[in-house]
């Protein structure tokens, strides 16, 4: 950010100066991910959290109410997602266990009956297509989020998203039967 004076930056992001942006970009990518590691202690993780925030600001920048310097305010909207992010991650993680819980109490041997396993798969056809792809892509081919980010060009947050809809949709639709 040598090239502009502090107070203009700002400015310069309002009026949709895209140099100004990359020079902000440019000045505190690394950081800011460095930062987010330290939180979440996932690389992919913490970059999607930095290209998200970059491109939220680019999205709003014309209607950016910052008081503070410009990188005080970036670095806790870093914070902020990376605070969301980890709560997010509890709350699948909750999902995935209580599931999992289910699925190992039940009284049936490790197959499902043929009757649970029809009206899983017909759930899982049910879903929306971006859902039911990230889903099987998760849970039967076994792939990591990172991993299915990168093949379908959306970011981890999303494949978090996607994964916690469909669980949610198996679990209320799986709420009544019992094995």
């Amino acid at each position: 950010m040598s090239n502009l004076p502090r107070q203009d930056v700002l400015q310069s992001i309002r009026e949709g100066n895209s140099a100004a942006f990359q020079q902000l970009f440019d000045g505190c990518y690394e950081g800011l991910c460095r930062y987010a590691f330290t939180l979440l202690r996932d690389a992919d993780e913490a970059e999607d959290t930095v290209q998200s925030m970059f491109l939220k600001l680019w999205e709003k920048r014309e209607t950016l109410d910052i008081l503070s310097d410009i990188q005080a305010y970036i670095y806790r909207s870093v914070y902020n997602q990376c605070l969301n992010q980890i709560e997010h991650r509890l709350v699948v993680k909750k999902h995935s266990e209580h599931l999992a819980h289910v699925i190992s109490h039940s009284t049936q041997p490790d197959t499902f009956p043929e009757e649970l396993e029809t009206k899983i798969k017909s759930i899982i056809e049910s879903l929306p297509t971006q859902c039911r792809t990230i889903f099987m892509m998760s849970r039967y081919d076994g792939l990591k989020y990172p991993e299915i980010a990168s093949k379908l060009n959306i970011s981890v947050n999303t494949i978090q998203n996607q994964v916690c809809k469909a669980l949610k949709i198996l679990r209320e639709e799986l709420r009544d039967i019992t094995v």
